[in-house]
């Protein structure tokens, strides 16, 4: 029974000793580790990111293409930490060669914040009275625009303005197509002379005495003047 016993102790110790020899031979095989951390959105390299292995107790930063070199032992543990992404952790393959080359993606680290209110006044009832007091800064500016846009003054900024590029443009269109249209109709002085609805027109103007009236030159108050700038402009409206 104490030989049977003294043979179990023997191969136990025996077990553990070859144990201890591989686990120190493994152990004594240094890998330069060279890792390239990258962002796994876009694979954006990650400078300056910190690779630390806690077995060892050293660490190392990334260059700015997010390369690292740094020696460990296979079956350690490396953790890889970058600002605003989440912590990764990596371990070394025990069967790995003498260089060790992996690529490192790391995710991106949202964080939700709580929502916060600033307000520039202690209480509710303080909020309403300044707002209540307050005044604009621009407030006789926006008067001044509320008396310019008011629908007299724009009828009468249309008439002196004219017409644009666009609306001369559409008139002219217009006339010659309608003097192409009727040159042989309207332009006859002989048709028009001799046109019995045209001489029944003419005399019942002259009964009503439209001949007379004058209010056709009011219109031409309103003609746009030459090389106006905008001190006769404004000089103009004052007087009006």
């Amino acid at each position: 029974m104490k030989k049977r016993l003294a043979v179990r102790v023997i191969g136990a110790l025996a077990f553990c000793l070859v144990s201890l020899t591989a686990f120190s031979q493994g152990q004594d095989k240094t890998v330069l580790f060279q890792g390239r951390v990258v962002a796994s959105s876009n694979a954006e390299f990650l400078p300056l990111a910190y690779i630390f292995n806690p077995q060892a107790g050293r660490g190392a930063l990334s260059d700015n293409f997010g390369q690292v070199d740094m020696y460990v032992f296979p079956g350690d543990s490396l953790v890889i930490s970058y600002i605003g992404y989440k912590k990764k952790y990596y371990i070394v393959p025990r069967d790995t060669d003498l260089v060790h080359q992996v690529i490192i993606p790391m995710e991106e680290m949202t964080t939700m914040l709580r929502e916060v209110k600033v307000f520039p006044h202690s209480s509710e009832e303080e909020f309403k009275q300044a707002f209540l007091a307050m005044e604009l800064r621009d407030a006789k500016e926006r008067e001044t625009v509320r008396r310019n846009l008011e629908q007299s003054k724009l009828n009468v900024f249309a008439l002196q303005a004219g017409m644009g590029a666009s609306s001369n443009f559409r008139n002219f269109s217009d006339l010659m197509i309608s003097s192409q249209a009727n040159k042989n109709f309207f332009n006859d002085p002989m048709l028009a002379f001799t046109n019995p609805f045209a001489w029944i027109n003419f005399i019942k103007s002259v009964k009503n005495g439209d001949l007379k009236k004058k209010d056709y030159k009011k219109a031409y108050e309103f003609l746009p003047k030459e090389n106006l700038n905008r001190q006769m402009f404004l000089r103009n409206l004052k007087s009006n």
